[in-house]
């Protein structure tokens, strides 16, 4: 009975220190909360060196491109050099054919070209824009050999005279006012407000084998005679041919086959 009494007093007084002293135990729930944050923390780190791997990869392609950048922009100067100079003999080009060309649209042509050699002088116009500019330019004037166009101009011999006939009387039959310009006047417009519109009649050139012109009334035309460098009269017959070409050339009329009047050399 002293044994068992003693060791029921051995145990009491062990409960007793247990309760004075706290100790932490493990338990099965808490190893596995601790195994899936070891867990998680193991996926975070793989990302991590995934993200840095890609980075990584990143960084070396832009640096390659940083490097090939810095190459290309050490031939810039030759390069910009080479497109100036094919830009200036792409001008001069231009302007010889002006110059050898029927006179149709000279000024507005010539305007263009001072437009593409003011780009040339400019240091500050990228080379690229220079370039651009010249092949705009140059299939501009391609393309007038594959046309047929026309526009309002003054007489080639007498320049003016609608105009003249206008400042004396706009109601003669030479002045012969469109319907928008006598609202023009109307409204309190003078003649000379509106004088850019008054034009003595209409030029239209057939590619580059014919260069026309036919007063507004259709009283008589002209044809630019290359060799001569002069205006020789047109037949009765080729004004209505042209008058009906600058109709279409103008979008007045449908599409058609027109005739252009040439001159042509005689076999020997």
């Amino acid at each position: 009975m002293r044994f068992k009494i003693a060791h029921i007093a051995l145990c009491a007084g062990l409960l007793a220190g247990a309760q004075l002293v706290s100790v932490p135990m493990a338990t099965a729930q808490d190893a596995d909360a601790a195994a899936n944050s070891y867990a998680v923390l193991l996926d975070r780190i793989a990302n991590k060196q995934i993200e840095t791997a890609q980075r990584q990869v990143m960084l070396q392609s832009q640096q390659d491109k940083i490097a090939r950048l810095e190459a290309q922009i050490e031939q810039v100067p030759q390069t910009a050099e080479a497109v100036r100079g094919i830009a200036v003999k792409m001008a001069n080009e231009i302007e010889k054919q002006i110059e050898q060309d029927l006179p149709f649209r000279r000024e507005e042509r010539y305007a263009r070209l001072g437009q593409l050699l003011g780009m040339v002088n400019d240091e500050d116009v990228r080379p690229s824009d220079l370039y651009r500019r010249a092949m705009a330019v140059m299939d501009i004037e391609v393309n007038y050999g594959n046309s047929v166009s026309a526009y309002t101009g003054d007489h080639p011999l007498t320049p003016g005279r609608r105009l003249a006939a206008c400042r004396e009387d706009v109601a003669s039959a030479t002045c012969n006012l469109s319907t928008d310009s006598r609202k023009k006047l109307e409204a309190g417009a003078t003649i000379d407000d509106i004088q850019s519109e008054i034009k003595d009649g209409n030029y239209v050139h057939f590619g580059r084998m014919s260069f026309i012109y036919l007063d507004l009334d259709s009283r008589e035309g002209f044809r630019w005679n290359q060799e001569s460098s002069e205006w020789d009269k047109l037949s009765s017959g080729d004004i209505i041919n042209t008058r009906r070409a600058v109709r279409i050339a103008r979008g007045e009329s449908a599409p058609g086959v027109v005739t252009a009047p040439i001159r042509v050399q005689a076999a020997q």
